[in-house]
């Protein structure tokens, strides 16, 4: 079994709360989404993991504050155990420059990619996935996610067994939501209605979405699924995750 973690952790805005967060839950792996790339050295070192980066966009290392130095971000995946096979496939965009953030323009200046790597422990392999999916502004759903959702899913059904996590900005009892709980098991246990922190992020107190994931095939187990708060803008997404036999 593996102890897996994953959050978006909104640039290095919650780095004083990510870091002791993680060096307390000890994971064997653990996911990030709109990580800055200049953070993947602090998080190798604060943590003791190897890190992998995928870009998707150059913005302002706290995504709302423009005093803060610009930053290259992305989704990354870190681990203290071996990994092999350390794929970045894009599903929106990937080709050329990377793209600036732009105002207003969100799902035109952001690629979109899925991060995946194969975990080593005691003879077992563990395929992890991770991705940051397409923003709509209220959390309905848009043809834009309906298009992108399929280019996902070509990738991943690569991939016979997968553990598939992330912000997929797209609320829990709504289409893509429950698209991909069609194709893999929903880990999120029913007793969370948002995965929003109600604290830091600028919508948790109005809006309760479940927006982030953790699925799987049928060849894992996910036990002490948890949601935690105080830890960044979206609550950090903690589990057991093993094979199943």
């Amino acid at each position: 079994m593996i102890r897996f973690a994953t959050i978006n952790i909104q640039g290095d805005t919650y780095l004083d709360s990510v870091v002791p967060f993680l060096s307390n839950f000890k994971p064997d792996v653990v996911c990030f989404q709109e990580i800055v790339e200049t953070s993947v050295p602090f998080f190798e070192k604060k943590l003791g993991m190897k890190g992998y980066f995928v870009p998707v966009t150059i913005h302002y290392a706290k995504p709302f504050d423009a005093s803060s130095p610009v930053g290259t971000i992305g989704v990354g995946l870190f681990s203290s155990l071996p990994v092999t096979d350390v794929c970045k496939d894009y599903y929106v965009g990937g080709e050329g420059d990377i793209p600036r953030l732009v105002s207003g323009k969100l799902n035109s200046s952001v690629w979109h990619a899925i991060l995946r790597g194969t975990i080593h422990k005691n003879n077992e392999k563990y395929v992890v996935a991770t991705t940051h999916f397409t923003w709509t502004h209220d959390g309905s759903t848009s043809d834009k996610q309906r298009e992108d959702l399929v280019n996902l899913l070509k990738i991943t059904e690569k991939n016979n067994e997968l553990i598939l996590c992330g912000d997929f900005n797209a609320p829990r009892g709504q289409e893509i939501f429950g698209k991909l709980s069609e194709k893999y098991k929903d880990n999120i246990p029913l007793e969370y209605t948002s995965s929003l922190d109600t604290e830091l992020h600028r919508i948790g107190k109005i809006k309760q979405l479940m927006v982030d994931g953790l699925f799987t095939t049928p060849h894992y187990k996910v036990t002490e699924a948890k949601l935690s708060e105080g830890v960044s803008d979206h609550k950090a997404v903690t589990a057991i995750i093993s094979k199943v036999k």
